[in-house]
């Protein structure tokens, strides 16, 4: 995550020079954000391990509830389901729209579906 936010910073500062903050920083922003929402379950898992963050009542730290047999889906607790659910594919889903951002991809479709009309005119 660190070289990716590396290249998407390189790219705002490089290829994206004259352009408004928003337009220059914005997959940048996106990226960060997202390596942010990756880790915070990382961070979540950690945070107990070490005792920082007990397992105890409401909001504790426990992924699953307690009582509960198996680890599944149907089992998380509301941290888990935060965590686990929701910051990580939160993330994913951003980490993907900062790297298409970067890549100017719906311009290249765009440029693409052009030149597709064109050959079929």
């Amino acid at each position: 995550m660190v070289a990716v936010n590396a290249y998407m910073l390189y790219c705002a500062l490089t290829k994206r020079k004259k352009l408004p903050p928003l337009k220059k920083y914005g997959p940048f922003c996106l990226t960060v954000a997202a390596a942010l929402f990756v880790m915070a379950d990382l961070l979540r898992h950690v945070l107990q391990d070490t005792g920082v963050w007990k397992e105890g009542p409401w909001p504790g730290s426990a992924q699953y509830r307690s009582g509960c047999e198996q680890e599944n889906i149907t089992c998380l607790s509301p941290v888990g389901v935060v965590f686990t659910i929701i910051f990580t594919y939160s993330g994913f889903i951003l980490l993907f729209a900062g790297t298409m951002w970067n890549a100017n991809l719906l311009a290249k479709l765009k440029d693409i579906r052009e030149q597709w009309k064109l050959l079929r005119s």
